[in-house]
């Protein structure tokens, strides 16, 4: 009995924590996608993330002011408008 409920209960935290960053991006609303900052060009004013939901790296156009203090490794949700092709942040937000 006790190995059955173990078992149960560790399928049931391996499914929650693995649908957690899956759904990030959808769960954090409209034009928004969180990450992980894998690169930061201040003389190009961008960054690039990886996405969290489907793991592809995403580049957006920042403003200096925007791109001060954000390092590679941080977690981030970033609101962004789109541009064309290009998506431009709106807003940088630290986890």
């Amino acid at each position: 009995m006790t190995r059955t409920l173990t078992s149960a209960l560790s399928l049931v935290m391996l499914l929650f924590f693995a649908a957690g960053p899956s759904l990030a991006c959808d769960a954090a609303g409209p034009n928004t996608h969180v990450g992980v900052v894998t690169a930061v060009d201040a003389a190009a004013k961008t960054f690039t993330l990886k996405d969290a939901q489907t793991g592809k790296p995403l580049t957006f156009a920042a403003t200096p002011e925007q791109l001060q203090g954000l390092r590679v490794k941080d977690e981030v949700s970033v609101v962004y408008a789109a541009e064309g092709t290009r998506l431009r942040a709106a807003t940088i937000k630290k986890s």
